[in-house]
């Protein structure tokens, strides 16, 4: 127990205040992520300037939470993101049902996408989006210890006055390696990529 808490210590200390994902990326070793006591998750919010690792810090209802060291958390269902909490700006939650479909399938398809805000009186704010999904392309995530065969899937959603592209790197057991999501117009896009399983 206390070798993990030091290598979450290690880990956090990798998320310095100030450095960008590739700065951390490029402090981490194959060794320190083999004595994480569990996955790893490398995040970026390019916008923000805030980029951290974190760790799953539950799991309900097919949604997992994953928390860094500095309590903000990131929600995902199958690797699409569907919360965010302590990052400003939040996203509250997201109807994904069409993007995860589009996911599941080997063809282009069109589907609407429902994300909610609260506003600045914690009244909720939704968003309609209708997405297109691309075709499948193969592609390969670089890994800190070994590269990842994946493949990628582009989607564009778009609602009056905004067009979004989101970016999904899928394994062949469904393993989201990498994404690029839009989380929402306060906070712009974040950069996933799983570090470690």
């Amino acid at each position: 127990m206390i070798r993990a808490l030091a290598l979450l210590v290690l880990l956090a200390g990798c998320a310095a205040q100030g450095q960008s994902a590739a700065q951390i990326r490029a402090g981490l070793t194959p060794a320190q992520l083999a004595r994480a006591p569990g996955p790893v998750l490398l995040a970026d919010i390019p916008d923000a300037g805030l980029a951290a690792t974190l760790q799953i810090a539950g799991t309900a209802n097919g949604v997992e939470t994953w928390r860094s060291a500095g309590n903000q958390t990131l929600s995902f269902r199958s690797g699409v993101l569907v919360a965010t909490r302590g990052l400003g700006d939040d996203l509250m939650g997201a109807d994904v049902t069409g993007t995860l479909a589009a996911l599941r399938g080997a063809g282009q398809a069109d589907y609407p996408r429902l994300l909610s805000y609260l506003d600045g009186e914690d009244r909720t704010l939704l968003r309609a989006m209708t997405c297109t999904m691309a075709p499948p392309v193969s592609a390969t995530v670089p890994g800190i210890a070994r590269s990842f065969p994946t493949v990628l899937r582009a989607e564009t959603c778009h609602t009056t006055g905004l067009t979004v592209r989101n970016r999904y790197w899928q394994d062949q057991d469904g393993t989201m390696r990498r994404a690029e999501q839009w989380i929402g117009p306060g906070i712009g896009m974040l950069v996933t990529e799983r570090l470690t399983d």
